[in-house]
């Protein structure tokens, strides 16, 4: 099977606010740029405020606007993977109103009967809407759900994936399912284990970023992202190989050199790095390759484009400057240096240059040990992983 390299997309101008101030030229034009990069797939995002703006209301408006996009990608030349729950989203929250009480608490988003219902509803709307598309690659069923919202048993977090993952598969027979999960999955007790996710999905995803993780020796550690996927693929039990559905790293100006910034992570105040642009090419390049000799299935870049300043006193970049300069092109719609790696990478393997291994042994106890101390865990077996690289 060939490596798959997909890129998550919002538009440049528009961000998160595509789909309320739909511009489908932008997209179409993105999207040309983003298969002349030599991308296989594009991950977008249903934001759930705008797509579920009632309970069990789904925006039919939005619905076909998403048809639209999906339309776009495919006059590219390009598969889509649309993500249908997004709440959490570029460190902030995008909650519905009506999912928040009069204190501005929300609902439960894993045993509420409405609440739960509407996501269903709107999963089932989506795919039904897309399910006789053939560029629909994959079904993901929501974005890094448990930064919204942890839930709070394991039982819990099965029935909700279970219930979402019914629904497309009613609307969409034959989609694959797929399940956002980033790195707390594998680092803390969040209740949405690996191996749960697994026993739903139809492929395993992660995402992984040196920025959020303590154990990583640095914020352009190259071999943290190969680790995650490897470990995702043990603690998966299904033998199959991980997608790494995000990696990536923001950026200094063009032409500045890489910096260290107190930045907002969800609520908590910690370093953060923009790198230069071409040490984020050095990092990129560096990670496919271990990935391919790690055995992983593909790469989805964090991601298409920086965004457009006019959009800084909006959130989420009011507060999370990172989120603002992540993209492989700069907001003027010109490459970085990243981009170029993405396109030889592409050319590599399009010409047979590129030879994934098999997927390396990570876990030596139990899925069910592992998780009794998950950053214990983590840490140590990443420090074995890191030994046996450097022989």
């Amino acid at each position: 099977m060939s490596f798959e390299l997909g890129i998550n997309y919002w538009p440049r101008r528009t961000a998160m606010y595509m789909w309320r101030e739909f511009d489908l030229a932008q997209v179409r034009d993105e999207m040309a740029q983003i298969a002349s990069i030599g991308f296989d797939v594009v991950r977008l995002f249903a934001l759930t405020q705008d797509f579920l703006p009632n309970a069990l209301t789904v925006d039919a408006r939005m619905v076909g606007r998403l048809v639209d996009v999906v339309e776009a990608v495919s006059d590219a030349g390009l598969k889509v993977v649309p993500t249908l729950i997004v709440i959490n989203m570029s460190g902030f929250m995008w909650w519905p109103d009506w999912m928040l009480d009069a204190h501005g608490r929300p609902h439960d988003l894993f045993s509420d009967p409405a609440t739960l219902r509407s996501q269903t509803l709107l999963v089932e709307t989506c795919a039904r809407a897309l399910s006789g598309d053939d560029s629909i690659r994959a079904f993901d069923l929501a974005n890094e759900i448990d930064d919204a919202q942890s839930p709070s048993s394991r039982g819990a977090a099965r029935l909700w994936a279970s219930a979402l993952a019914d629904s497309a598969r009613r609307a969409a027979p034959g989609k694959p399912i797929h399940i956002g999960a980033h790195l707390p999955s594998l680092t803390t007790a969040n209740n949405m284990r690996v191996d749960d996710l697994a026993a739903v999905g139809d492929e395993d995803v992660m995402h992984a970023y040196p920025l959020y993780c303590d154990v990583a020796r640095s914020f352009l550690d190259p071999e943290l992202v190969p680790f995650s996927c490897a470990l995702t693929s043990s603690l998966a039990g299904r033998g199959r190989p991980t997608l790494m559905q995000e990696f990536g790293m923001c950026t200094a100006p063009r032409g500045a050199p890489g910096k260290t910034i107190t930045d907002d992570f969800l609520g908590d105040r910690r370093q953060q790095y923009l790198a230069s642009e071409e040490e984020a090419a050095t990092y990129y390049d560096a990670v496919l390759e271990r990935l391919v000799r790690t055995g992983a299935a593909g790469a989805y870049a964090w991601c298409y484009a920086d965004y457009d300043p006019r959009l800084f006193d909006r959130p989420p970049f009011t507060t999370a400057v990172r989120e603002r300069s992540f993209g492989l092109v700069r907001s003027d719609g010109s490459e970085k240096p990243a981009a170029e790696v993405f396109r030889k990478f592409r050319n590599r393997r399009d010409g047979g240059k590129l030879v994934r291994s098999e997927i390396p042994p990570v876990l030596d106890v139990s899925a069910d040990e592992y998780y009794g101390a998950p950053a214990a865990h983590f840490a140590r077996l990443y420090e074995s992983w890191l030994s046996r690289e450097n022989q």
